[in-house]
């Protein structure tokens, strides 16, 4: 595990980060920008995606502009809203 040093002028500690793992496979996706609004008002440019099933609910909010990597259910969804992402 990766280790992080923060220092004290007295004492040196030592602190474990951490990693989530996440066993997803990841698919990259890039979705178009949204033009502002009428009289330049700003335009939310995440897209919000809820997965749902017996066990849990999960939301990716997904920054359209960026390539980003998405769980493939998420990828699934995407594609059939925006079939060129």
């Amino acid at each position: 595990m990766p280790k992080k040093m923060m220092e004290n002028t007295e004492i040196t500690t030592v602190v474990t980060v951490e990693e989530k793992k996440d066993d997803q496979i990841r698919v990259p996706v890039l979705l178009p920008e949204l033009p502002n609004g009428d009289g330049g008002m700003k335009v939310d440019q995440y897209e919000h995606v809820t997965i749902a099933n017996e066990e849990k609910e999960t939301c990716y909010k997904v920054l359209r502009g960026t390539q980003t990597d998405v769980p493939v259910s998420v990828f699934m969804q995407l594609k059939q809203r925006y079939p060129r992402c």
